[in-house]
């Protein structure tokens, strides 16, 4: 529990889409207990800004905008910067391993923007008192996942076709995407296709940000992850939001870092 000599909570909102910076500004304010001291819509002035705003709990999106520091390097320059800080990631990806890679940087919590509005004022005070955040749904895909094998009998790794199948991949992120599940370079790739060096890395940078991942390692763990989304389809009923304690969000968040890396 927090102590009341610490409230109100001190909160700065990090989205690239105002609707939601300012719905949830709004939401938030309505609590007694938290107050909203900053929402921006890029990164870099958000952590120009943090010194001056005694932050407690920064609420900020997975994904911005393609000339954004996100994701996992925004988690720890973050932690890294202002350790006093709690950082709860709000984001559409539900995939498990962007979510334990955004633990493993330092997030304190992660909550999907499917879940009731509400649930991130409660997110909001349970990270605040040094506790992780994650729902049930969440805590169960990630030791589902991490029982899960990462090769099939043959010892290949499952997963490329959901992953390629995303539909918010263009044909030509697809196609670099496939070539490069198959262990290609990106000269070798610009070369199969005739394109430029710059084109394949742009292609395939555009792929990783619709994919919600940042880096090849991440890439990679989502395609274990991506076999295995139809079992557990039916563990989606029944799920309501509640807390996981520290130790199991972290040996969950430990578990996925012990899978193969590219």
């Amino acid at each position: 529990m927090l102590n009341p000599a610490c409230f109100p909570v001190r909160v700065a909102i990090l989205d690239d889409h105002a609707v939601v910076r300012v719905g949830l500004a709004a939401t938030l304010s309505q609590e007694w207990d938290l107050r909203v001291v900053g929402g921006f819509a890029d990164s870099r002035s958000m952590l120009n800004a943090l010194p001056d705003l005694h932050v407690d709990v920064l609420i900020t999106d997975y994904s911005l905008g393609p000339d954004e520091i996100d994701g996992v390097a925004l988690v720890r320059a973050v932690r890294t910067k202002f350790p006093a800080c709690k950082v709860l990631v709000v984001s559409s990806h539900d995939q498990p391993a962007i979510v334990a890679l955004s633990l493993r940087a330092g997030a304190h919590g992660y909550v999907t923007k499917s879940q009731a509005i509400h649930s991130i004022a409660k997110a909001v005070r349970i990270v605040a008192a040094g506790q992780r955040y994650l729902d049930d749904y969440m805590a169960y895909e990630l030791e589902l996942a991490a029982t899960e094998p990462t090769e099939d009998v043959h010892g290949h790794l499952p997963g490329a076709h959901a992953v390629l199948n995303c539909p918010d991949l263009s044909v030509r992120e697809r196609e670099v995407m496939r070539c490069f599940l198959n262990g290609m370079s990106v000269t070798q790739i610009a070369e199969k296709f005739k394109r430029s060096t710059k084109t394949i890395s742009t292609q395939k940078a555009g792929a990783f940000r619709k994919l919600g991942v940042a880096t090849d390692a991440a890439f990679f763990k989502l395609k274990h992850l991506a076999h295995r989304e139809d079992k557990t389809e039916r563990g989606r009923l029944g799920w309501q939001d509640g807390v996981v304690s520290n130790g199991h969000t972290e040996r969950d968040a430990e578990r996925y870092d012990d899978a193969p890396k590219s």
